[in-house]
């Protein structure tokens, strides 16, 4: 019988939460033992956990916890995570790492002294296409690929319906690090880092364009420079009914790679688009993933790296502040 895994949760405030705590109940060796939130949200989650807290930091003192999900603001689970790492508990964090480089820096600093798991949760990392469409860049399917755009968002986080206190601090920009831009900015700059590694700069556009409530930006442009290549990416939550977005566009000297859905297609001269196989990813499960890390001591990959989500966050940090400057910035 495989070991009993001792699985704890450190925030329930964001909406993403509950889809992860379901990811856990299918993993058979694990033990949901104990949950911290100093909401109302954790009379809803009490039912699945053996104990509650309303302090995080009294849950990692009491609990024996081997592994911890961490689900709080973007500002507050980079301490967390610090926390937990110093007391040598693996952490699966929900995207976007962190409010900031500075903070998810910290986080990387302390896996690093602990040699325990750190893994960085996108819902985009478990769609197959995300490593097919690398992959086909890589052996060349369109040629020398120059551009990429990518538009991801919705109408807003109240329109969409999400809970007060999801709510609460995605409009917040010190727990959040921005509005759209770091919900759903986060998600291009961690795919064009994981496709095309680091621009030399950035430029951004944001604003509220569209709210009669006070939000720090529901839209935002921003533009990536590369040495032979350019990328544009939308974060937006001022679009109502058009497209169904996370769907990214690569033109190439020979060709264009696009995903339609869930499906990636080739476009070339001359032809009707082709339909490109991505092969099934082996796990997509997070939980069983994230665990399949700590119990081998293998690194999270691909879009699931740490490090990949740091650099996202220090192109945001750029792009902020060329939102501010008007000037395009080196991200650092």
């Amino acid at each position: 019988m495989d070991k009993i895994v001792r699985v704890g949760v450190a925030g329930l405030t964001h909406g993403h939460v509950w889809g992860l705590i379901d990811a856990w109940k299918k993993v058979p060796n694990a033990k949901l033992v104990a949950c911290a939130d100093a909401t109302p949200l954790l009379e809803k989650a009490a039912p699945d956990f053996l104990k509650t807290y309303t302090d995080w930091r009294q849950m990692l003192k009491s609990e024996e916890i081997d592994a911890l999900l961490v689900t709080s603001n973007n500002r507050e689970s980079s301490e967390i995570t610090v926390a937990a790492l110093e007391l040598g508990i693996p952490c699966l964090v929900e995207k976007a790492m962190a409010a900031n480089a500075e903070d998810a820096d910290k986080m990387l600093a302390a896996q690093r002294s602990s040699g325990k798991a750190l893994m960085i949760n996108w819902p985009l990392a478990w769609n197959p296409w995300v490593y097919e469409l690398k992959k086909q860049i890589e052996q060349g399917a369109i040629g020398h690929a120059f551009h990429m755009r990518f538009r991801i968002g919705h109408s807003g986080p109240k329109e969409i319906g999400c809970d007060e206190y999801f709510v609460g601090w995605l409009y917040d920009e010190a727990l959040n690090g921005g509005g759209a831009i770091a919900d759903f900015g986060s998600y291009g700059a961690a795919l064009a880092r994981f496709l095309f590694g680091m621009p030399e700069s950035v430029f951004c556009v944001r604003g509220n364009y569209t709210k009669d409530y006070d939000v720090v930006d529901d839209h935002a442009l921003i533009t990536l420079k590369y040495p032979k290549m350019s990328v544009s990416l939308e974060g937006t939550w001022a679009t109502a009914a058009f497209d169904a977005s996370a769907n990214p566009v690569v033109h190439g000297k020979a060709g264009t790679l696009a995903v339609y859905g869930n499906q990636l297609k080739r476009h070339l001269p001359g032809q009707d688009p082709i339909d490109i196989v991505s092969a099934p990813l082996e796990e997509t499960n997070p939980a069983k993933y994230f665990l399949h890390c700590m119990e081998t001591g293998e690194e999270p990959t691909g879009f699931r790296d740490p490090v990949i989500a740091a650099d996202a966050c220090r192109i945001l940090d750029a792009a902020i502040e060329s939102s501010r400057t008007g000037c395009a910035v080196a991200p650092k």
